[in-house]
């Protein structure tokens, strides 16, 4: 779920000054209190599903969402806000908020709410007995605003101007992020803060960490394309190995997108969990080592991470439902696609649907055709790394023969499709696999193709005149754009349109498929 721990501060800092939102007589921390005062208002435009069986009262559900959404897992290690309280990072990184914060980092705007600028960011928070407002004893200064990330950094995505929670991302970009706060809390920088002071220290601990836990294999070749399951391997094997990186060459490379928060519900009964479904248990914890990220301990993981992440679970993740469809469904043409979506066997592998965002899910993982490295990820030296450590207590780690045939509820939100994000819309992964496009802008994904059901080739339409050949020569190198050539990224496989045969149907399909 967390990707380069604390990274997201720079979006706050770029937030904060640019839009004059704060001063220096902010720089305590925020209270418990002013942030859940405002909070109903700050998600009033969020969009977000219930499973209409949990009977819950509507004041116990927003707490437990108060709690999510402002989650830190009690981190050790934070950006201080005082950082960001000069020119500092207008000198660092040239921009204004639009261009740092939504063009380079790529995060959703919260912009309902007047705190806290970015979805995903979490502040320290002080209330009397609250143990978020003491991450350690060595660092502990109420008196000093600081920051980490939580789980909605990436799973949250805003489509056609509308924020979707738990969808994952379209357009975040954590290596350029992640290279930026280096950047920012180098000693070029930081030596600008008080040398004796604990935001100095905070800094200096941040920067640390942020080079001494990189490693080559994590960071990911395409914007919005996540390296977190390979991070595992990197963090449970250092904890073992006095905080010695692996080889590089043991560390498999398999950029994945996002999956949504709403599939959870679907795979709970199976217990089979990532794209491959390598992680077998009740939970998917291998998002637990994201925590150790920070340089913690893996009595952290015991203590503190893992049974948080399961109350999420029972409070928050597992009642989430995807969202509607938001625009207008042909619905006799969505009833031949249900009876073709059966006759033609997606229901064996994708189970049956009660159009209300529920599905009996089968739990089928195959190999179809599509791009094994994610799937290579899982070595042997990876499974000895997982034994080694807590998490082999909650689960096993097996290697998968092939990728989860995902639930669909919510797929018109989910793309681009296929386990590495590969194929941009429904209508080309339907379609014949030779016809998929080689090359699209992932930026160009906050924007919704009704037509084809997924997110549209280019930002620039200019750029459909140059064919393929020439896009990939200008920006097949460039992360802004998915380049099917690059490692794991090949879009092949999955290719049913031996099945389906006609447009007629697979607009039919398309059509059905709004409805899940």
């Amino acid at each position: 779920m967390k990707m380069r721990l604390m990274i997201l501060t720079l979006v706050a800092a770029a937030g904060l000054l640019v839009t004059a939102l704060w001063t220096r007589a902010s720089i305590e921390p925020m209270s418990r209190e002013a942030l859940a005062s405002s909070f109903n208002s700050g998600i009033q435009n969020l969009v977000i599903e219930w499973d209409a069986s949990d009977t819950r009262p509507e004041a116990e559900r927003r707490t437990a969402l108060f709690d999510f959404m402002y989650q830190t897992y009690r981190a050790s290690a934070w950006i201080p806000q005082s950082l960001f309280d000069s020119n500092l990072v207008t000198q660092a990184v040239v921009g204004d908020v639009d261009t740092i914060v939504g063009e380079k980092v790529g995060l959703v705007l919260w912009r309902d709410n007047a705190l806290v600028p970015a979805f995903g960011m979490a502040p320290n928070v002080e209330s009397r007995g609250s143990p978020e407002s003491e991450p350690s004893a060595s660092t502990n200064d109420k008196r000093t605003l600081r920051w980490t990330v939580n789980c909605l950094v990436c799973h949250m995505a805003e489509i056609d101007g509308v924020a979707y929670f738990g969808a994952g991302t379209k357009v975040f970009d954590e290596l350029w992020l992640g290279e930026a706060l280096k950047r920012l809390t180098s000693d070029r920088w930081r030596r600008l803060l008080p040398r004796n002071s604990i935001d100095f220290a905070l800094a200096a601990d941040a920067h640390r960490i942020l080079n001494s836990h990189h490693h080559d294999k994590i960071d990911s070749l395409t914007r919005a394309r996540s390296t977190a399951f390979a991070a595992s391997h990197v963090e449970l094997y250092m904890r073992t190995h006095g905080n010695r990186m692996p080889e590089v060459g043991d560390v498999g490379r398999g950029d994945v997108k996002t999956p949504p928060l709403w599939h959870t519900a679907a795979k709970m009964p199976i217990g089979r969990w990532y794209t491959d479904g390598s992680f077998h248990g009740p939970f998917p914890l291998m998002a637990s080592s994201m925590e150790l990220e920070k340089d913690r301990p893996f009595d952290a993981l015991v203590q503190v991470v893992i049974p948080t992440i399961k109350e999420e679970f029972a409070s928050v993740i597992r009642h989430l439902r995807p969202p509607r469809y938001p625009y207008e469904i042909d619905q006799a043409l969505a009833a031949q696609g249900r009876g073709l979506f059966r006759s033609i066997g997606c229901a064996r592998c994708h189970g049956v649907y009660d159009g209300r965002g529920n599905v009996r899910w089968p739990g089928v993982h195959a190999d179809v055709g599509t791009d094994r490295s994610r799937i290579e990820v899982v070595s042997d030296k990876f499974i000895d790394a997982f034994n080694s450590s807590p998490l082999a207590g909650e689960g096993a780690l097996r290697k998968s023969h092939g990728y989860a045939a995902t639930p669909l509820t919510g797929v018109w939100a989910n793309f681009p499709y296929l386990h590495n994000g590969s194929v941009p819309t429904l209508h080309h992964l339907l379609g014949p696999a030779s016809e998929r496009p080689k090359i699209f802008e992932v930026t160009a994904a906050r924007t919704f193709d009704r037509a084809r059901v997924g997110q549209p080739l280019y930002v620039d339409p200019d750029n459909a005149r140059l064919g393929e050949a020439e896009l990939l020569r200008r920006f097949g190198q460039d992360r802004n754009w998915f380049n099917s050539e690059r490692p794991g990224s090949a879009n092949g496989g999955h290719d049913f349109w031996r099945r389906i045969r006609t447009d007629a149907n697979r607009r039919a399909l398309i059509e059905y498929l709004k409805t899940l």
